[in-house]
This record gives structure tokens, C-alpha cells and sequence, in this order.
């Protein structure tokens, strides 16, 4: 199979490695990603001024890889348009934390699984669930097994699989669960201090409040040690929200 690599931690992130060289002796791979950090970019692209891509030498067996100065969804653009030939399958990831409930609204990885989903290929958005992270291997192990899914049960164009896994070793995996998003909230005060001039300037606040843990969704699941997917699309129209005909004569 060939498959993209790309991920919104950057070209030299440990879970891109971790895929180049646990995929690259099955199958055919190339890595498009960004030359640094670019999370909770969501589905930002570079319009007004030009993309550079620079070929990478990486110790790991993979066709090419590019380090791209422009964000997530500019890498599967860019790769897909001009830089690899067409995959199977574009992978994104692996995350350094989980991408959960409405976190997946700002995600550059889901993002980048979402603009390959959106041209009719396979896409799968990899996460683990720890800012600093040690089983690599254990989502390594889960995205092969998630390969072999997308190839049974592939998804139709726009969708793609959205997969969170726990830090943990991989026999302490409880288990899988399809589930739905949780809604999560972050505390809505930024941090306020002044820079030697006396003028104000902001922090963005890094608390979240709380999620129900009894709730059936992936945030509730992945915190009790299972693996989480959920199948994500572009369509967010909820037609069965409100009912409008009347105001508008019938024909809502």
C-alpha cells in the first residue's frame, strides 16, 4: 500500500519517526509535514505568499519525505498535487496528545486527514493520549490494525477515522469503542500580564473544565483505557435541529 505521512507536529516529531519506520517495511511510504510545530491550526492554508518544500534525509527506509513551511492541510495539497505520487491511504499523525470531542474542530491532524478525505482517499488521524507520550509503539500497533480496517471497511469520500489511544503499554489496552464526540470546553479567561512598557498582553488559558466521565463518548472511553474511533466527516448540518417551514412558507 502507499501511504502520506503527515501530522501537525512537524517533520522531526518522535510519532512521524515512529510511523516512518514501523510502516516503511510493508509498504510504500513518503512524509509531508510541516518544518515545526503547527497544532490547533484546524484547516488553515497559506494563500498570500508561497509554500517551500525541502526534501529531508531521514534514517528511516521511506521513498522521500518533505519538510513543507506552511500547515497541515497545505502538506496534503501540496504532497498530494505535486510532491508524491497519488497514495492509498494518508495518515496523520501520530499526535503528541489526544484529539477528543470538539478538539477535533481545531485540530491541524484532523484537519489533515479531513482535506485527503475530502479528495476521495482513505485517511486515518492518529493520536496518543499525553502531551509527552512513551508507547509509540502502542499506537504504532493500533495504527496497523486500523490499515487493515480502512482496507475492510472503507469510508466514503469525506470521511475519515479519527483514532485516540491511550499512553499505555499495548497489552493494558482494555479494548476498541466506536463512539461519538464529547463536548469540551476550555476556561475562558486568558491570563493577563504587562510587558515592561505597562501595556497588557494575553496568555491563552490551558485548563479544560471537566467532561462527564460516565458519558458514552470518546473522551469518557479513552480515559477508562480503550482505544477510540470515530468516523468524522465535513458535513455539520443538522437539519433535524429546528423545524423552519413555517417561517419560510413551507419550503425550509
Amino acid at each position: 500500500m502507499r501511504i502520506l505521512l503527515v501530522n501537525d507536529d512537524g517533520i522531526d516529531a518522535v510519532g512521524m519517526h515512529t510511523l516512518m519506520r514501523g510502516l516503511a517495511d510493508k509498504h510504500e511510504v513518503y512524509a509531508v509535514a510541516p518544518d515545526r510545530q503547527r497544532s490547533a491550526v484546524s484547516k488553515a492554508m497559506t494563500l498570500s505568499s508561497p509554500l517551500r518544500a525541502k526534501e529531508t534525509a531521514t534514517e528511516e527506509p521511506v521513498k522521500a519525505a518533505f519538510a513543507v513551511d506552511g500547515m497541515p492541510v497545505d502538506c496534503v495539497r501540496l504532497g498530494l498535487g505535486n510532491l508524491v505520487p497519488e497514495p492509498d491511504l494518508v495518515i496523520s499523525g501520530i499526535n503528541l496528545g489526544p484529539n477528543l470531542g470538539t478538539d477535533t474542530l481545531y485540530s491541524g491532524t484532523c484537519a489533515a486527514a479531513q482535506e485527503a478525505a475530502l479528495y476521495g482517499l482513505q485517511a486515518i488521524a492518529m493520536s496518543l493520549d499525553h502531551r509527552n507520550p512513551t508507547h509509540f509503539e502502542t499506537a504504532l500497533a493500533v495504527t496497523e490494525r486500523m490499515i487493515g480496517i480502512v482496507e475492510r471497511h472503507p469510508l466514503p469520500t469525506g470521511l475519515f477515522y479519527n483514532v485516540n489511544v491511550p499512553d499505555v503499554p499495548a497489552e493494558e489496552i482494555k479494548g476498541y469503542k466506536v463512539k461519538g464526540l464529547a463536548i469540551v470546553r476550555y476556561n475562558r479567561q486568558y491570563e493577563r500580564r504587562e510587558d515592561p512598557l505597562g501595556r497588557p498582553y494575553y496568555w491563552a488559558p490551558r485548563g479544560k473544565l471537566p467532561c462527564d466521565p460516565d458519558e458514552d463518548t470518546d473522551y469518557a472511553w479513552l480515559k477508562k483505557g480503550y482505544v477510540t474511533v470515530t468516523p468524522m466527516g465535513y458535513d455539520s448540518a443538522r437539519f433535524d435541529a429546528v423545524d423552519l417551514s413555517e417561517e419560510f412558507g413551507g419550503e425550509a
